[in-house]
């Protein structure tokens, strides 16, 4: 069963990985993975292509020092990144000047005269630095407890950008993870969500749709709206608990509304109804609705269908496929390639249910208490994300999203998916002492290479990039991506066949759903 209203099937642990603390200032640190335990150990880091020189040690009461190094190197293009910057930003276009030979002495005295100018550069070296080494050297840290531990009119006196930098981070550790059962004993049982049968039936539905693209609409006067029909709506969705602010993108006059297209099952609600004719009704969003805020929300439905059409359709043969789908040989061709498709889409389709299982039930072994730091970071983590991708998803404005990003809409969506925050965090801890146990680690080769393209995908779509954090997630996603493999290898699985569209309906009643991540 795929997602609702997605186009593509997207599994819980996929989005699971440890929340991170962004702090705009001097002070900003990435949340990292994990390193090997230790009383005292002195490494080389190499992380974006530079060395760093990390001195870790386990502090009383679960507290950990990272002593760090900078290359020289670093803090030199910290300086050089710096100047840039505010040759561009502080000081601007300067007549007479070049915007990159405007002096020196113009810069520091337009940003408020040499300290100001050292803080500014150090604050960028330090950036860089944690942003290097936190991901791959933080053990098990605790969302928002790092701290730079060096006194900073220190750090500040004895900085040159021309040498290396020392200073000390401090953090605290997450919780060892106490198990109430061995995860190892877990056997993952889910269900298909289809066949082949299955899958010829979907690949006929799209068929279907290709054929509605090339035919002809005409006008229905004299019946009510059936199944296969298309109509022209005025459509307002809104939540029960408050009807006056209709979902974002769910509020819309004169749209068309195709019955074989129907994510809601609007369709069972709106059989008969005739031109002019309005119908209001209670309904709940699946769990599989590709949003995830929605899901399991009961909602109203004001709708009023204001004009109908049938369609005339094309026969669906060799001519067919040749004017409009001509990559393909023939009619049998196509209609081959959409079962295929449909086949790997099911087959994504129940990874990600495995997935989804092995994250439920791994989570359950774990009986440590969660520290509500934790908590609080992973639900700030998944709230801002989830705003963001109604965005992405052209469902709601940049501007409604704004509107929503309070610290009291922090607090409801927390009180409401704490549950399901628990399981996530618990999942977390979980993965990140089952990596330690099993000695999962990652490779980062070929990691700055992705920073880059990344980097400059978002300058071409003139998007804000932060490398510190992309390369962060990036290692959070290998990491957190290879214990799940292993899981998947060494963890027993039974596949149950599939039952009918019944059978998954009513198997999905009888247990929750698992929230998203």
């Amino acid at each position: 069963m795929h997602a609702r209203g997605a186009h593509l099937v997207h599994s819980r642990c996929q989005g699971v990985s440890r929340p991170q603390t962004h702090v705009h200032a001097a002070y900003k640190q990435l949340l990292g993975a994990s390193g090997r335990r230790c009383r005292t150990c002195t490494v080389l880091v190499q992380a974006a292509k530079r060395e760093y020189e990390v001195v870790r040690e386990v502090l009383p009461k679960d507290k950990v020092s990272l002593t760090i190094t900078v290359p020289g190197s670093i803090c030199q293009e910290g300086f050089t990144e710096t100047v840039k910057i505010m040759r561009r930003d502080v000081v601007g276009p300067l007549k007479g000047f070049r915007q990159d030979k405007i002096p020196l002495s113009e810069v520091i005295s337009r940003v408020g005269g040499q300290a100001q100018f050292d803080a500014a550069v150090l604050e960028t070296v330090l950036i860089r630095a944690m942003g290097d080494v936190m991901p791959i050297h933080a053990a098990r840290m605790l969302p928002g407890s790092e701290q730079i531990a060096t006194n900073m009119p220190q750090l500040m006196a004895a900085f040159d950008p021309a040498k290396p930098l020392t200073f000390q981070v401090t953090y605290a550790r997450l919780p060892d993870v106490q198990w109430s059962s061995p995860y190892q004993d877990i056997v993952i049982t889910v269900q298909d969500t289809g066949n082949l049968e299955s899958d010829q039936a979907a690949a006929e539905g799209l068929i279907r749709q290709y054929l509605k693209q090339e035919g002809q609409k005409r006008v229905v006067a004299d019946r009510g709206l059936a199944p296969g029909d298309g109509a022209i709506i005025n459509m307002r969705i809104a939540p029960k608990s408050n009807p006056a602010a209709p979902y974002p993108g769910l509020d819309k006059e004169k749209f068309f509304f195709d019955t074989d297209g129907d994510m809601l099952d609007l369709t069972d609600h709106m059989l008969g109804m005739l031109p002019g004719e309005a119908r209001s009704w209670e309904f709940v969003f699946p769990q599989d609705w590709h949003v995830d805020l929605w899901r399991g929300q009961t909602a109203i439905a004001d709708i009023k269908l204001v004009e109908l059409f049938s369609y005339i359709l094309p026969e669906f043969n060799d001519e067919f496929v040749a004017k409009h789908y001509p990559q393909f040989e023939s009619a049998a061709d196509l209609r081959k390639s959409l079962v295929s498709s449909t086949s790997l889409a099911r087959m994504k389709d129940l990874d990600a249910q495995i997935q989804d299982a092995i994250v439920t039930q791994v989570s359950a072994c774990v009986a440590s208490p969660i520290p509500e730091a934790l908590l609080n970071a992973q639900g700030e983590k998944e709230f801002q994300a989830k705003l963001l991708d109604l965005v992405q998803r052209g469902v709601a404005r940049i501007e409604d999203v704004q509107q929503q990003l309070t610290q009291e809409g922090l607090e409801a969506f927390i009180a409401s998916e704490r549950l399901g925050l628990e399981e996530r965090c618990r999942y977390v801890l979980a993965a990140e002492a089952i990596a330690e146990e099993q000695g999962i680690d990652v490779e980062v080769e070929g990691l700055e290479a992705e920073v880059d393209r990344a980097k400059e995908q978002c300058r071409a779509d003139k998007v804000d990039f932060d490398p510190d954090v992309y390369r962060q997630e990036a290692i959070e996603k290998l990491r957190y991506g290879a214990v799940m493999q292993w899981l998947q290898q060494n963890l027993k699985v039974e596949v149950l066949p599939w039952g009918g569209a019944g059978a998954v309906q009513q198997a999905a009643a009888e247990q929750p759903q698992p929230a998203s991540v």
